[in-house]
């Protein structure tokens, strides 16, 4: 996540608290581990490649994957900024967000190793991963700057 830097605001300043979509990549991969956050996600992402090579502990894994959904919610409960008033709230907490992604990510680069790089399937688990990155960049921007409220607030 770097340093704070300073975004302004209608109260001033907002911290930049959430990593970069590139960033939380790079952490669910296990390559940018800067911050709870990035911890959190690449967790989530050992997680699934756990319940992809064992399902048959899938409840297991399972329990443990919504701990740290729960546990990444808490955090931008914390960290972030209090939305401004009448913002649109988004349709799911951050910690679903960054799972789904984590389970995109782990599908995308297993499938990168064992199938043909051409084939079908590649082609929508990278597009799926691309666009769910692409929304996470626009979803932490407008959540950083209180331009969207998370279901809690």
């Amino acid at each position: 996540m770097g340093g704070l830097s300073l975004m302004g605001d209608n109260r001033g300043a907002v911290r930049e608290v959430l990593p970069s979509k590139d960033q939380l990549l790079a952490a669910l991969r296990g390559h940018y581990l800067l911050g709870p956050l990035c911890a959190q996600a690449f967790g989530l992402a050992e997680l699934h490649r756990q319940r992809r090579g064992h399902p048959e502990r899938a409840a297991e894994i399972d329990y443990y994957r919504g701990e740290l959904i729960d546990e990444i919610d808490e955090w931008a409960r914390l960290a972030l900024p209090d939305p401004r008033p009448g913002v649109r709230t988004v349709a799911e907490p951050l910690g679903v967000t960054i799972d789904r992604m984590a389970a995109a990510s782990d599908l995308a680069f297993h499938l990168l190793m064992t199938i043909d790089p051409g084939s079908d399937e590649m082609h929508a688990a990278w597009t799926r991963l691309a666009e769910l990155e692409i929304a996470y960049g626009e979803l932490s921007a407008a959540l950083s700057a209180g331009y969207r409220a998370l279901p809690w607030n």
